[in-house]
């Protein structure tokens, strides 16, 4: 038998900045679009020509929303005066506007519409290595 290996014991303080962030990818679909979103990335999305992903409906601004991945977590940043919905799961759409917001899984992203009133929407999934 090898060594024993004990549990820290209750109380015990692990520094978590020892511990590198995992990897993930961030993929995002809309209609034929298709990006990626790696770590220390910028995906915008928007009205405008200029932006990474871009959504063509009248209640989207024109720089809408970016999304970036850094230290193992996945973010969407929302810059719109209408807001965005995002779905994490069935029944379990949150509305920012202004603010950001942790993704998790997979799920949909609805820039000015809520996605249930047949919005054109983005669909995303966080891929880990």
């Amino acid at each position: 038998m090898g060594p024993s290996v004990r549990p820290p014991r209750a109380g015990t303080i692990i520094d978590r900045r020892s511990v590198p962030p995992r990897q993930i990818d961030l993929v995002i679909r809309y209609g034929d679009q298709l990006r990626s979103c790696h770590n220390n990335e910028l995906v915008t999305i928007g009205r405008s020509l200029d932006c990474n992903i871009v959504v063509e409906r009248p209640r989207v601004s024109r720089q809408h929303a970016t999304l970036t991945v850094s230290n193992g977590r996945a973010r969407l940043v929302d810059r719109s005066s209408s807001g965005t919905f995002v779905s994490m799961g069935p029944g379990h759409e949150v509305f920012v506007r202004r603010e950001d917001i942790l993704l998790f899984g997979s799920g949909v992203i609805s820039p000015g519409l809520r996605s249930t009133l047949g919005a054109q929407v983005l669909h995303y999934e966080i891929i880990s290595d």
